[in-house]
């Protein structure tokens, strides 16, 4: 049952981890209006994650950076989804309320979204700001 439990949290986890800002994509636009949108289709996350990002020496070093920001924070997600998939699994197992567990991996989750937005932005120079049924979309 676990196994089973862990490989969905697993897969949730995974499309969590893209959380991203939830301000509408012309807002996040506006505040960065020298930024170039790009997407990239997400192996660990289905659908594409999309970022904003900022110009650099040509169009194509952007983009090189860009498809840099975005390996960098697929191998964030899924380490979020192994770490926190493994917490639920232990808290669960240690016998804590599967809503109280819940409660708790969701809190820990937004905190760790915030954090990996901003040191892909810091690393990067490029926003996180969309992905499957999370953060804004087009």
């Amino acid at each position: 049952m676990f196994n089973r439990l862990k490989l969905r949290v697993l897969g949730l986890s995974a499309l969590l981890g893209a959380c991203v800002p939830t301000a509408g994509l012309d807002e996040i636009k506006h505040s960065y209006p020298d930024r170039q949108m790009f997407q990239f289709p997400s192996r660990v996350a289905g659908g594409a994650l999309g970022y904003l990002c900022a110009s650099g020496a040509s169009p194509r070093a952007t983009k090189a950076r860009a498809r840099k920001a975005h390996a960098a924070y697929e191998g964030k997600i899924r380490s979020y989804g192994e770490t926190f998939a493994a917490e639920l699994v232990g808290a669960l197992r240690a016998g804590a309320q599967p809503k109280t567990a819940t409660r708790k991996i969701n809190r820990d989750s937004d905190a760790w979204a915030r954090q990996a937005a901003l040191k892909i932005e810091k690393t990067y120079r490029c926003l996180p700001i969309s992905g499957p049924g999370v953060g804004v979309q087009d």
